[in-house]
Protein backbone atom coordinates (compact mmCIF):
# COMPACT_ATOMS: atom_id res chain seq x y z
CA UNK A 1 0.00 0.00 0.00
CA UNK A 2 1.34 3.45 -0.54
CA UNK A 3 1.85 6.08 2.23
CA UNK A 4 -0.02 8.42 0.16
CA UNK A 5 -2.92 5.80 0.81
CA UNK A 6 -3.37 4.43 3.95
CA UNK A 7 -6.84 5.72 4.18
CA UNK A 8 -8.09 6.59 7.35
CA UNK A 9 -6.62 8.02 9.91
CA UNK A 10 -5.37 5.94 12.75
CA UNK A 11 -7.34 5.85 15.98
CA UNK A 12 -7.50 5.54 19.64
CA UNK A 13 -4.16 5.35 21.44
CA UNK A 14 -2.10 5.30 19.03
CA UNK A 15 -3.55 8.38 17.15
CA UNK A 16 -2.96 10.14 20.47
CA UNK A 17 0.76 9.26 20.56
CA UNK A 18 1.64 10.05 16.41
CA UNK A 19 -0.14 13.81 17.31
CA UNK A 20 1.70 14.29 20.42
CA UNK A 21 5.22 13.29 19.05
CA UNK A 22 4.74 15.53 16.02
CA UNK A 23 3.56 18.32 18.25
CA UNK A 24 6.33 17.42 20.64
CA UNK A 25 9.21 17.47 17.85
CA UNK A 26 7.44 21.06 16.66
CA UNK A 27 7.63 22.67 19.68
CA UNK A 28 9.74 21.41 22.37
CA UNK A 29 12.36 19.00 20.88
CA UNK A 30 16.15 20.03 19.97
CA UNK A 31 17.97 17.14 18.90
CA UNK A 32 20.80 19.60 17.40
CA UNK A 33 21.47 20.14 21.22
CA UNK A 34 20.86 16.71 22.29
CA UNK A 35 24.21 15.79 19.53
CA UNK A 36 25.96 18.44 20.80
CA UNK A 37 25.61 17.40 24.15
CA UNK A 38 25.40 14.16 24.49
CA UNK A 39 22.43 13.86 26.66
CA UNK A 40 18.65 13.92 27.13
CA UNK A 41 16.74 17.06 28.08
CA UNK A 42 15.96 16.50 31.72
CA UNK A 43 12.12 16.69 30.74
CA UNK A 44 12.40 14.66 28.03
CA UNK A 45 11.69 11.07 29.73
CA UNK A 46 8.64 12.80 32.03
CA UNK A 47 7.43 14.20 28.64
CA UNK A 48 7.33 10.85 27.03
CA UNK A 49 6.44 8.81 30.06
CA UNK A 50 3.57 11.32 30.19
CA UNK A 51 2.31 10.08 26.65
CA UNK A 52 2.73 6.69 27.15
CA UNK A 53 5.59 5.90 25.39
CA UNK A 54 7.29 3.43 27.62
CA UNK A 55 4.65 0.95 27.98
CA UNK A 56 3.52 0.62 24.41
CA UNK A 57 2.70 -2.68 24.39
CA UNK A 58 2.43 -3.58 28.11
CA UNK A 59 -1.21 -5.03 28.57
CA UNK A 60 -3.50 -2.54 30.50
CA UNK A 61 -3.88 -4.23 33.47
CA UNK A 62 -0.48 -3.14 34.34
CA UNK A 63 -1.07 0.76 33.00
CA UNK A 64 0.38 -0.05 29.57
CA UNK A 65 -1.14 1.26 26.72
CA UNK A 66 -1.32 -2.14 25.25
CA UNK A 67 -1.13 -1.34 21.26
CA UNK A 68 -1.43 -3.74 18.63
CA UNK A 69 2.27 -4.57 17.23
CA UNK A 70 0.87 -2.38 14.00
CA UNK A 71 0.77 0.40 16.22
CA UNK A 72 3.41 0.00 18.00
CA UNK A 73 5.47 -0.43 14.92
CA UNK A 74 3.78 2.55 13.60
CA UNK A 75 4.73 4.47 16.70
CA UNK A 76 8.39 3.35 15.66
CA UNK A 77 8.19 4.73 12.29
CA UNK A 78 7.17 8.00 13.04
CA UNK A 79 9.75 8.27 16.26
CA UNK A 80 12.01 7.30 12.97
CA UNK A 81 11.89 10.12 11.81
CA UNK A 82 11.56 12.73 14.08
CA UNK A 83 15.10 11.97 16.18
CA UNK A 84 17.36 8.14 16.15
CA UNK A 85 17.90 8.66 20.08
CA UNK A 86 14.40 9.13 20.89
CA UNK A 87 13.61 5.70 18.94
CA UNK A 88 15.89 3.83 20.52
CA UNK A 89 15.27 5.10 23.54
CA UNK A 90 11.90 3.83 22.95
CA UNK A 91 12.80 0.97 21.37
CA UNK A 92 16.14 -0.53 23.89
CA UNK A 93 12.96 0.14 26.82
CA UNK A 94 9.61 -1.23 25.31
CA UNK A 95 11.92 -4.08 22.84
CA UNK A 96 14.74 -5.31 24.64
CA UNK A 97 13.52 -4.45 28.02
CA UNK A 98 10.15 -5.15 29.36
CA UNK A 99 9.38 -8.52 26.68
CA UNK A 100 11.61 -10.72 28.91
CA UNK A 101 9.44 -9.11 32.00
CA UNK A 102 6.28 -9.35 30.52
CA UNK A 103 6.45 -12.72 28.90
CA UNK A 104 8.98 -14.82 31.53
CA UNK A 105 9.12 -12.92 34.71
CA UNK A 106 7.10 -14.97 37.61
CA UNK A 107 3.31 -12.90 38.09
CA UNK A 108 4.22 -11.62 41.33
CA UNK A 109 7.40 -9.44 40.29
CA UNK A 110 5.08 -8.24 37.18
CA UNK A 111 2.77 -7.10 39.03
CA UNK A 112 5.14 -5.03 40.98
CA UNK A 113 7.26 -3.75 38.02
CA UNK A 114 5.49 -3.42 34.84
CA UNK A 115 3.28 -0.57 36.84
CA UNK A 116 6.23 1.35 36.93
CA UNK A 117 8.08 0.67 33.77
CA UNK A 118 4.65 1.35 31.73
CA UNK A 119 4.91 5.02 33.27
CA UNK A 120 8.12 5.60 32.63
CA UNK A 121 8.99 5.84 36.23
CA UNK A 122 12.02 3.22 35.72
CA UNK A 123 13.79 2.10 32.48
CA UNK A 124 14.72 -1.26 31.60
CA UNK A 125 17.38 -2.83 29.26
CA UNK A 126 18.83 -5.51 28.26
CA UNK A 127 22.41 -6.75 28.61
CA UNK A 128 23.32 -9.74 26.60
CA UNK A 129 26.54 -8.51 24.38
CA UNK A 130 30.27 -9.21 26.11
CA UNK A 131 33.79 -8.02 25.04
CA UNK A 132 34.15 -11.39 23.13
CA UNK A 133 31.12 -11.82 21.93
CA UNK A 134 27.50 -10.15 20.36
CA UNK A 135 25.09 -12.02 18.22
CA UNK A 136 26.24 -15.22 19.07
CA UNK A 137 24.53 -15.86 22.32
CA UNK A 138 25.98 -19.49 22.97
CA UNK A 139 29.63 -17.82 23.28
CA UNK A 140 28.07 -15.82 26.69
CA UNK A 141 30.57 -16.35 29.45
CA UNK A 142 29.02 -14.24 32.03
CA UNK A 143 28.70 -16.68 34.74
CA UNK A 144 25.49 -17.36 37.17
CA UNK A 145 26.13 -19.99 40.04
CA UNK A 146 22.98 -21.31 41.66
CA UNK A 147 23.26 -21.11 45.73
CA UNK A 148 21.71 -23.45 48.39
CA UNK A 149 19.31 -20.87 49.56
CA UNK A 150 18.18 -21.04 45.80
CA UNK A 151 19.82 -17.49 45.47
CA UNK A 152 21.81 -16.64 42.47
CA UNK A 153 25.40 -15.40 42.57
CA UNK A 154 26.67 -13.28 39.03
CA UNK A 155 30.18 -12.13 37.97
CA UNK A 156 31.38 -11.15 34.78
CA UNK A 157 31.17 -7.91 32.20
CA UNK A 158 28.98 -7.14 29.91
CA UNK A 159 29.83 -4.16 26.35
CA UNK A 160 27.57 -2.11 24.83
CA UNK A 161 24.75 -2.02 26.55
CA UNK A 162 22.18 0.71 25.52
CA UNK A 163 21.01 2.63 28.74
CA UNK A 164 23.14 0.39 30.53
CA UNK A 165 24.18 3.16 33.30
CA UNK A 166 21.79 4.50 33.33
CA UNK A 167 18.69 1.94 33.76
CA UNK A 168 16.72 0.93 36.89
CA UNK A 169 16.77 -2.90 35.78
CA UNK A 170 18.64 -4.46 33.68
CA UNK A 171 18.01 -8.34 32.03
CA UNK A 172 21.10 -10.15 32.36
CA UNK A 173 21.56 -13.43 30.28
CA UNK A 174 25.01 -15.62 31.75
CA UNK A 175 25.75 -19.19 32.10
CA UNK A 176 24.40 -20.99 34.94
CA UNK A 177 26.45 -23.87 36.80
CA UNK A 178 25.08 -25.57 40.01
CA UNK A 179 27.07 -25.54 43.15
CA UNK A 180 29.08 -28.31 41.64
CA UNK A 181 30.32 -26.85 38.78
CA UNK A 182 27.77 -28.76 36.40
CA UNK A 183 26.72 -26.22 33.20
CA UNK A 184 23.14 -26.11 33.13
CA UNK A 185 22.80 -23.62 30.17
CA UNK A 186 22.02 -20.22 29.90
CA UNK A 187 19.74 -17.87 31.96
CA UNK A 188 18.37 -15.12 32.32
CA UNK A 189 17.73 -12.92 35.48
CA UNK A 190 16.26 -9.20 36.60
CA UNK A 191 18.47 -7.54 38.14
CA UNK A 192 17.77 -4.21 40.04
CA UNK A 193 20.83 -2.18 38.91
CA UNK A 194 21.26 -0.55 42.71
CA UNK A 195 21.96 -4.15 43.76
CA UNK A 196 25.39 -4.54 45.42
CA UNK A 197 27.77 -5.82 42.89
CA UNK A 198 26.13 -4.39 40.28
CA UNK A 199 28.99 -1.68 38.54
CA UNK A 200 28.30 0.51 35.66
CA UNK A 201 31.30 1.55 33.51
CA UNK A 202 31.88 4.11 31.19
CA UNK A 203 30.32 5.62 28.34
CA UNK A 204 31.49 5.16 25.08
CA UNK A 205 32.10 7.76 22.58
CA UNK A 206 30.02 6.96 19.72
CA UNK A 207 29.64 8.49 15.82
CA UNK A 208 26.45 8.65 16.52
CA UNK A 209 23.17 8.15 18.45
CA UNK A 210 24.95 10.38 20.67
CA UNK A 211 22.25 11.39 23.48
CA UNK A 212 21.85 7.16 24.10
CA UNK A 213 24.58 5.94 26.68
CA UNK A 214 25.96 2.79 25.45
CA UNK A 215 28.01 1.33 28.63
CA UNK A 216 30.00 -1.35 30.23
CA UNK A 217 28.36 -3.33 32.68
CA UNK A 218 30.75 -5.62 35.76
CA UNK A 219 29.31 -8.08 37.92
CA UNK A 220 31.46 -8.74 41.00
CA UNK A 221 29.46 -11.49 43.16
CA UNK A 222 26.23 -9.72 42.37
CA UNK A 223 23.23 -11.84 44.32
CA UNK A 224 20.08 -11.89 43.31
CA UNK A 225 16.81 -13.55 44.63
CA UNK A 226 15.33 -16.76 43.01
CA UNK A 227 11.98 -14.63 42.05
CA UNK A 228 14.37 -12.44 39.46
CA UNK A 229 14.66 -16.11 37.27
CA UNK A 230 13.32 -15.12 34.00
CA UNK A 231 11.34 -17.96 32.94
CA UNK A 232 13.07 -21.85 33.39
CA UNK A 233 17.21 -22.27 34.14
CA UNK A 234 18.83 -23.54 31.36
CA UNK A 235 16.26 -21.64 28.95
CA UNK A 236 17.29 -18.26 28.76
CA UNK A 237 18.13 -18.10 24.96
CA UNK A 238 14.08 -18.47 23.97
CA UNK A 239 13.84 -14.66 26.29
CA UNK A 240 16.82 -13.46 24.65
CA UNK A 241 15.46 -14.57 21.26
CA UNK A 242 12.19 -12.91 21.61
CA UNK A 243 13.27 -9.65 22.72
CA UNK A 244 16.38 -9.91 19.69
CA UNK A 245 13.56 -10.72 17.06
CA UNK A 246 11.42 -7.84 18.04
CA UNK A 247 14.67 -5.58 17.91
CA UNK A 248 14.85 -6.69 14.64
CA UNK A 249 11.56 -5.82 12.95
CA UNK A 250 11.76 -2.26 15.49
CA UNK A 251 14.83 -1.51 14.02
CA UNK A 252 13.44 -1.45 10.40
CA UNK A 253 10.20 0.64 11.18
CA UNK A 254 12.32 2.90 12.46
CA UNK A 255 14.97 3.40 9.68
CA UNK A 256 11.86 3.71 7.61
CA UNK A 257 10.93 6.74 9.29
CA UNK A 258 14.83 8.20 8.66
CA UNK A 259 14.57 7.09 5.18
CA UNK A 260 11.10 8.91 4.33
CA UNK A 261 12.14 12.01 6.51
CA UNK A 262 15.65 11.70 4.70
CA UNK A 263 13.67 11.08 0.98
CA UNK A 264 11.34 14.12 2.12
CA UNK A 265 13.53 16.42 2.40
CA UNK A 266 15.71 15.41 -0.66
CA UNK A 267 13.09 16.26 -2.80
CA UNK A 268 11.88 19.18 -1.30
CA UNK A 269 15.40 20.39 -2.70
CA UNK A 270 15.16 18.53 -6.00
CA UNK A 271 12.00 20.35 -6.96
CA UNK A 272 13.31 23.78 -5.75
CA UNK A 273 16.72 23.36 -7.34
CA UNK A 274 17.21 24.71 -10.56
CA UNK A 275 20.59 23.03 -12.31
CA UNK A 276 22.04 22.77 -16.33
CA UNK A 277 19.22 20.86 -17.41
CA UNK A 278 16.79 22.48 -15.53
CA UNK A 279 14.44 21.66 -12.72
CA UNK A 280 16.86 18.87 -10.83
CA UNK A 281 13.98 16.77 -10.12
CA UNK A 282 12.93 16.23 -13.67
CA UNK A 283 16.60 15.24 -14.50
CA UNK A 284 16.27 11.57 -15.48
CA UNK A 285 19.19 10.18 -13.44
CA UNK A 286 17.88 12.12 -10.47
CA UNK A 287 13.94 10.81 -11.45
CA UNK A 288 15.82 7.37 -11.30
CA UNK A 289 17.29 7.78 -8.19
CA UNK A 290 14.48 9.09 -6.26
CA UNK A 291 11.85 6.25 -7.40
CA UNK A 292 14.51 3.59 -6.44
CA UNK A 293 14.38 5.18 -2.88
CA UNK A 294 11.00 5.57 -2.88
CA UNK A 295 10.27 1.46 -4.23
CA UNK A 296 12.76 1.03 -1.20
CA UNK A 297 10.65 2.17 1.35
CA UNK A 298 7.72 1.08 0.20
CA UNK A 299 8.85 -2.25 0.09
CA UNK A 300 10.15 -2.14 3.21
CA UNK A 301 7.20 -0.77 4.61
CA UNK A 302 5.50 -3.84 3.05
CA UNK A 303 7.52 -6.01 5.07
CA UNK A 304 7.23 -4.32 8.18
CA UNK A 305 3.56 -4.37 7.55
CA UNK A 306 3.26 -8.32 6.80
CA UNK A 307 5.41 -8.85 9.92
CA UNK A 308 3.08 -6.83 11.82
CA UNK A 309 -0.03 -8.27 10.73
CA UNK A 310 0.11 -11.51 11.39
CA UNK A 311 1.56 -11.02 14.73
CA UNK A 312 -1.42 -9.42 15.47
CA UNK A 313 -3.30 -12.21 13.85
CA UNK A 314 -1.91 -14.70 16.62
CA UNK A 315 -0.54 -16.26 13.33
CA UNK A 316 3.28 -17.37 13.22
CA UNK A 317 6.04 -15.59 11.60
CA UNK A 318 8.93 -17.42 9.83
CA UNK A 319 11.91 -16.70 11.65
CA UNK A 320 13.65 -15.55 8.40
CA UNK A 321 11.35 -12.52 8.01
CA UNK A 322 12.42 -11.36 10.51
CA UNK A 323 15.83 -11.77 9.29
CA UNK A 324 15.37 -10.12 5.95
CA UNK A 325 13.52 -7.17 8.19
CA UNK A 326 17.12 -6.46 9.81
CA UNK A 327 19.11 -7.03 6.86
CA UNK A 328 17.71 -5.40 4.30
CA UNK A 329 15.62 -3.26 6.18
CA UNK A 330 18.48 -1.55 7.86
CA UNK A 331 20.73 -1.92 4.88
CA UNK A 332 18.15 -0.58 2.42
CA UNK A 333 16.87 2.40 4.72
CA UNK A 334 20.59 3.62 5.04
CA UNK A 335 21.33 3.69 1.55
CA UNK A 336 17.69 5.79 0.88
CA UNK A 337 19.37 8.41 3.90
CA UNK A 338 22.70 7.81 1.90
CA UNK A 339 21.05 9.18 -1.18
CA UNK A 340 19.40 11.80 -0.25
CA UNK A 341 22.29 13.25 1.77
CA UNK A 342 24.08 13.11 -2.06
CA UNK A 343 21.33 14.25 -3.66
CA UNK A 344 20.94 17.64 -1.06
CA UNK A 345 25.25 18.04 -2.39
CA UNK A 346 26.89 20.85 -0.13
CA UNK A 347 23.55 20.83 1.93
CA UNK A 348 23.81 17.25 2.98
CA UNK A 349 27.23 17.76 4.50
CA UNK A 350 25.97 20.67 6.72
CA UNK A 351 24.80 18.36 9.91
CA UNK A 352 22.20 21.16 10.92
CA UNK A 353 20.19 20.08 7.59
CA UNK A 354 19.26 17.19 9.75
CA UNK A 355 20.00 14.84 6.92
CA UNK A 356 23.72 14.41 7.93
CA UNK A 357 22.72 13.68 11.97
CA UNK A 358 20.46 10.71 10.66
CA UNK A 359 23.40 9.48 8.30
CA UNK A 360 24.95 9.22 11.68
CA UNK A 361 22.64 8.51 13.68
CA UNK A 362 20.97 5.30 11.48
CA UNK A 363 24.67 4.13 10.36
CA UNK A 364 25.03 1.61 13.60
CA UNK A 365 21.35 -0.08 12.72
CA UNK A 366 23.62 -2.02 10.20
CA UNK A 367 25.32 -3.34 13.35
CA UNK A 368 22.30 -3.65 16.54
CA UNK A 369 21.09 -6.93 16.71
CA UNK A 370 23.65 -8.43 14.71
CA UNK A 371 25.82 -6.71 11.73
CA UNK A 372 24.56 -7.61 8.27
CA UNK A 373 27.35 -9.97 7.15
CA UNK A 374 26.66 -12.43 10.38
CA UNK A 375 23.04 -12.45 9.77
CA UNK A 376 23.00 -13.08 6.08
CA UNK A 377 25.48 -15.50 6.58
CA UNK A 378 23.42 -17.32 9.44
CA UNK A 379 20.46 -16.77 7.03
CA UNK A 380 22.05 -18.41 4.59
CA UNK A 381 22.98 -20.88 5.97
CA UNK A 382 20.19 -22.03 6.98
CA UNK A 383 18.83 -21.67 3.45
CA UNK A 384 21.78 -24.14 2.52
CA UNK A 385 20.60 -26.57 5.03
CA UNK A 386 16.96 -26.42 3.82
CA UNK A 387 16.56 -24.92 0.35
CA UNK A 388 12.65 -26.17 -0.12
CA UNK A 389 12.07 -22.98 2.99
CA UNK A 390 12.08 -20.61 0.82
CA UNK A 391 9.22 -21.96 -1.59
CA UNK A 392 7.09 -22.44 1.46
CA UNK A 393 7.90 -18.69 2.31
CA UNK A 394 6.47 -17.48 -1.09
CA UNK A 395 3.55 -19.74 -0.87
CA UNK A 396 2.65 -16.89 2.04
CA UNK A 397 2.69 -14.20 -0.64
CA UNK A 398 1.22 -15.58 -3.47
CA UNK A 399 4.21 -14.76 -5.21
CA UNK A 400 4.02 -13.85 -9.31
CA UNK A 401 5.19 -16.64 -11.21
CA UNK A 402 8.25 -15.06 -12.55
CA UNK A 403 9.65 -14.49 -8.57
CA UNK A 404 9.07 -17.93 -8.28
CA UNK A 405 10.48 -19.07 -11.10
CA UNK A 406 13.85 -16.66 -9.81
CA UNK A 407 13.13 -18.38 -6.39
CA UNK A 408 13.98 -21.59 -8.13
CA UNK A 409 17.29 -20.70 -9.27
CA UNK A 410 17.79 -19.32 -5.58
CA UNK A 411 17.35 -22.95 -4.40
CA UNK A 412 19.89 -24.49 -7.33
CA UNK A 413 22.50 -22.19 -5.94
CA UNK A 414 22.35 -24.22 -2.73
CA UNK A 415 23.55 -26.72 -4.19
CA UNK A 416 26.77 -25.52 -5.57
CA UNK A 417 29.67 -27.70 -4.79
CA UNK A 418 32.19 -25.96 -2.29
CA UNK A 419 35.46 -26.84 -1.89
CA UNK A 420 35.98 -25.45 1.77
CA UNK A 421 34.48 -23.91 5.05
CA UNK A 422 35.86 -19.67 4.08
CA UNK A 423 33.77 -20.44 0.10
CA UNK A 424 30.78 -21.34 2.30
CA UNK A 425 30.51 -18.71 4.07
CA UNK A 426 30.65 -16.51 1.00
CA UNK A 427 28.00 -18.69 -0.41
CA UNK A 428 26.06 -18.70 3.18
CA UNK A 429 26.43 -14.75 2.20
CA UNK A 430 25.07 -14.79 -0.93
CA UNK A 431 22.13 -17.03 0.06
CA UNK A 432 21.03 -15.24 2.64
CA UNK A 433 20.63 -12.03 0.49
CA UNK A 434 19.23 -13.49 -2.56
CA UNK A 435 16.61 -15.01 -0.11
CA UNK A 436 15.92 -11.19 1.29
CA UNK A 437 15.75 -10.07 -2.34
CA UNK A 438 13.04 -12.90 -2.95
CA UNK A 439 10.93 -12.30 -0.03
CA UNK A 440 11.25 -8.65 -0.92
CA UNK A 441 10.26 -9.68 -4.60
CA UNK A 442 7.28 -11.55 -3.81
CA UNK A 443 5.67 -9.92 -1.17
CA UNK A 444 5.27 -6.35 -3.85
CA UNK A 445 4.54 -9.07 -6.31
CA UNK A 446 1.48 -9.68 -4.47
CA UNK A 447 0.57 -5.80 -4.69
CA UNK A 448 1.65 -4.85 -7.66
CA UNK A 449 -1.43 -3.81 -9.45
CA UNK A 450 -2.71 -1.40 -6.64
CA UNK A 451 -0.92 1.89 -8.03
CA UNK A 452 2.06 3.25 -10.66
CA UNK A 453 4.09 3.42 -7.37
CA UNK A 454 3.23 -0.38 -6.47
CA UNK A 455 3.75 -1.56 -10.07
CA UNK A 456 7.50 0.05 -9.71
CA UNK A 457 8.62 -1.28 -6.51
CA UNK A 458 7.73 -5.03 -7.09
CA UNK A 459 9.42 -4.51 -10.64
CA UNK A 460 12.82 -2.93 -8.90
CA UNK A 461 12.63 -5.95 -5.97
CA UNK A 462 12.24 -8.48 -9.19
CA UNK A 463 15.17 -6.35 -11.13
CA UNK A 464 17.36 -6.78 -7.83
CA UNK A 465 16.67 -10.56 -7.07
CA UNK A 466 17.57 -10.94 -10.43
CA UNK A 467 20.40 -9.10 -10.78
CA UNK A 468 21.84 -10.67 -7.65
CA UNK A 469 21.26 -13.90 -8.56
CA UNK A 470 22.97 -13.54 -12.34
CA UNK A 471 26.12 -12.13 -10.48
CA UNK A 472 26.37 -15.29 -7.88
CA UNK A 473 25.63 -18.04 -10.60
CA UNK A 474 28.82 -15.77 -12.57
CA UNK A 475 30.44 -15.92 -9.74
CA UNK A 476 30.69 -19.52 -8.96
CA UNK A 477 33.35 -21.18 -8.94
CA UNK A 478 34.50 -18.80 -6.48
CA UNK A 479 37.85 -17.11 -7.32
CA UNK A 480 40.53 -18.43 -4.40
CA UNK A 481 41.09 -16.12 -1.21
CA UNK A 482 44.06 -15.39 -0.20
CA UNK A 483 45.15 -16.84 3.28
CA UNK A 484 44.60 -15.51 6.16
CA UNK A 485 48.34 -14.86 6.71
CA UNK A 486 48.49 -13.44 3.23
CA UNK A 487 45.98 -10.80 4.42
CA UNK A 488 47.67 -10.31 7.56
CA UNK A 489 51.25 -9.84 5.96
CA UNK A 490 49.24 -7.52 3.42
CA UNK A 491 48.65 -4.76 5.49
CA UNK A 492 51.15 -4.96 8.13
CA UNK A 493 53.24 -3.27 5.02
CA UNK A 494 51.24 -0.22 5.42
CA UNK A 495 53.10 0.69 8.69
CA UNK A 496 56.07 1.19 5.98
CA UNK A 497 53.71 3.69 4.07
CA UNK A 498 51.72 5.40 6.30
CA UNK A 499 54.19 4.95 9.85
CA UNK A 500 52.40 5.00 13.52
CA UNK A 501 50.27 7.87 13.43
CA UNK A 502 48.65 6.84 16.73
CA UNK A 503 47.46 10.13 18.56
CA UNK A 504 48.94 10.15 22.49
CA UNK A 505 48.57 13.66 23.13
CA UNK A 506 47.15 13.33 26.54
CA UNK A 507 43.39 14.46 26.86
CA UNK A 508 41.76 16.03 29.39
CA UNK A 509 41.93 14.78 33.58
CA UNK A 510 39.18 13.72 34.63
CA UNK A 511 40.52 11.82 37.82
CA UNK A 512 40.05 13.95 41.56
CA UNK A 513 43.36 14.72 42.47
CA UNK A 514 45.52 12.55 43.97
CA UNK A 515 45.51 14.67 47.42
CA UNK A 516 42.03 14.89 47.45
CA UNK A 517 41.01 11.13 47.71
CA UNK A 518 39.95 9.09 50.20
CA UNK A 519 43.00 7.23 52.11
Amino acid sequence: MDSADKGAPPRGAVSDVLEFLRRYSRERLDSRRMDERRSFSTSLIPDLASAGLFGLRIPKEYQGQELSHSDALRVMTQLGAIDANLMVLTAVHNTLGVPPVQHFAPEAVKTAILPELAQGKRLITSAISEPGMGSNLRAISTRATKQPDGSYVINGNKQWISLGADAAYVNVFARLTNELGQDLGITGFLVDTATSGFVGGPEVITLGLKAVPQNSLNFQNLRVPAKSLLGVEGEGLLAAKTAFMQGRIVLAAGGLGAAMRSLELAHRFAQRREVATGNLAENGRIQQILAECVAATQAVEALVQHIAGRLDAAEGVAEELYFAAKILGCELMWQVVDRSLQLLGARGFVDTNVVGQLFRDYRLFRIFEGTTEAVTVYLGTRFLAAPERLGSLLDAFNAAPQVQELATGVAKLTTAPIADAKHRHVLANAVGELACWTILAGLTSETSYQSEISAHTAAWCEQRLRERLRAAERDLPFVDLPTVDAIAGHIAGFDAVIGNVEQRRPGDQHDLDVLLRRG
